[in-house]
């Protein structure tokens, strides 16, 4: 963070209204929300505007500022009521109705904006985590502020997640400590100051890569609505699989009433996962392209689709449901044969069915079996680049990326203009927003202009020059098998991140 500039966001009229408005002493929770709320991300009306009229029953106990057991105990018996007024024959009675148990971990992940606050009241140590269905925002800022979040728990226990907010909240006061910032400041830094860093919606990868899978998704009603009354909006956050990566093909189900296949998108971004929010995988499609509408009674009479399992179960549980290839084009046969332009709905990667998948069991076969091969064809000799390099981090020699490509500098103090970071499976959002997150922390130390991070399925770059990247923006993202059959393709990535382009950013490093 540069420190000439905080200053002077701090002391400019709108530095200090925000600044004002996390004063703990003072802070409302119904102003807080308002600010930080936007279109794309609003939160529930009863967790916002109806704030004042929450009862929380916790536990009388001191917080110490370091003390988990006591945290944990907050979030173990911690629960939410709320006193309903109830006219009937103009008889006025009240009734309390328990919002949130104290074993319902996944509401009060949930609810981790309005928690947090309350917490944010009681100790210093607590820090407000805002945007319940963007953790996504949240990451952004910190990655342009250089805060770096500890890794998302594995696993689906909700309980784990309300624990994860602790850790992160360490990390948010060791940036605190560092730049001497009050508990406001710190807030007005994270949620405010962190957007004057850049465009928040600047599209750094603007092609989209090649679709690979193809994901059967709802909309309900209320959804449908929206869609049609935006147009086929340039973007939308829609909830996804967990597999859902940048560039698949997304077919939207109008659940009941309309019960049919109602549009064609593709997703956007590689999947945004949000421990903090009641439907954790969450993706962003775009490029929306009307179809003829294809009924449940329709896909239940078709010799073809009348055998899916999915249709089978008259629909239930569509959101997230994988379809085949085949699938795919049985679909825009039909979507065909009822007048619509297949012309205009994207089509799978015509030379994928050419790629012979190599055996990938574990991480080390990703690297010797798929990267090393691909690295041959972009111009690079086992000599221009180091695998597990060992840089200094502090105190500590810790840091190791996979492959640091042209390195120089002294032994331990190495800077290079790219490396990758090789996985065996980034298949769940969570798993790639972590190895991102440790690509990004290895490409600051190496101050590298460009980072990868792959696995048995795909590679993606970014481009780090600026020290920051956003997950869901790369510049190069694209299926094995795409990479080695298309010729088009093979050269860009020559031009990208080959090693005539690498040497040359070398001196600039």
């Amino acid at each position: 963070m540069n420190k000439r500039n905080w200053e002077q966001y701090k002391n400019s009229d709108d530095g200090k209204r925000v600044i004002a408005m996390f004063d703990p002493a003072t802070v409302n929770f119904a102003e807080i929300y308002r600010f930080t709320e936007t279109p794309a991300y609003p939160y529930n009306d009863d967790m916002i505007y109806a704030a004042e009229e929450w009862d929380c029953n916790i536990p009388d106990i001191d917080i110490e500022v370091h003390s988990r057991e006591d945290y944990e105990k907050i979030i173990d018996e911690i629960e939410f009521h709320r006193v309903i007024q109830i006219t009937n024959d103009g008889v006025i009675t009240f009734e309390e109705t328990a919002l949130i148990k104290a074993n319902d971990y996944r509401r009060k992940v949930s609810a981790i904006h309005f928690i947090s606050l309350i917490l944010y009241y009681r100790a210093d140590f607590f820090k407000p985590l805002l945007y319940p269905a963007a953790f996504n925002i949240i990451q952004a800022a910190c990655s342009k502020l250089g805060i770096e979040l500890p890794a998302i728990p594995h696993g689906r226990d909700y309980r784990d997640y309300l624990a994860y907010y602790y850790d992160i909240c360490i990390a948010f006061n060791d940036f605190q400590k560092e730049y001497g910032l009050t508990d406001a400041e710190f807030c007005a830094c994270l949620y405010d100051y962190a957007s004057t860093l850049g465009d928040e919606e600047q599209k750094v990868g603007i092609e989209l890569p090649t679709p690979t899978n193809i994901w059967l998704t709802g909309a309900s009603k209320e959804d449908i609505a929206a869609i049609e009354r935006n147009g086929n909006a340039d973007e939308m956050i829609w909830a996804c699989n967990e597999r859902t990566r940048r560039g698949d093909i997304v077919i939207l189900y109008a659940l009941a009433p309309h019960s049919c296949i109602h549009s064609i998108w593709r997703a956007s971004a590689s999947g945004l996962f949000n421990p903090f929010d009641y439907y954790q995988n969450r993706t962003i499609i775009t490029n929306g392209v009307d179809i003829p509408h294809i009924t449940n009674k329709e896909l239940k009479s078709h010799p073809y689709f009348s055998l899916l399992p999915i249709v089978k179960k008259n629909m239930q549980g569509v959101s997230g449901v994988e379809l085949s290839a085949k699938d795919y084009l049985e679909l825009l046969t039909l979507i065909g044969e009822k007048g619509g332009d297949t012309a205009q709905l994207p089509n799978l990667a015509a030379t994928i069915a050419d790629y012979v998948t190599p055996d990938v069991k574990i991480e080390k076969d990703v690297e010797e079996k798929i990267l090393i091969p691909l690295l041959t064809k972009l111009g690079y000799s086992e000599h221009d680049y180091t695998r597990q390099l060992t840089q200094k981090a502090g105190r500590r020699l810790k840091v190791i990326p996979d492959f640091v490509f042209c390195p120089g500098g002294k032994e331990h103090f190495q800077t290079a203009p790219f490396i990758i970071e090789a996985k065996y499976d980034m298949g769940t959002l969570r798993e790639y927003s972590n190895a991102f997150a440790q690509a990004l922390s290895y490409a600051r130390i190496m101050r590298s202009d460009m980072m990868g991070i792959c696995d048995k399925e795909r590679l993606v770059i970014y481009d780090v020059s600026s020290g920051t990247a956003k997950q869901e923006t790369p510049i190069f993202e694209q299926h094995w098998a795409v990479i080695y059959t298309d010729t088009s393709t093979l050269n860009r990535l020559v031009k990208l991140i080959g090693k005539e382009t690498m040497l040359n950013k070398k001196g600039n490093v």
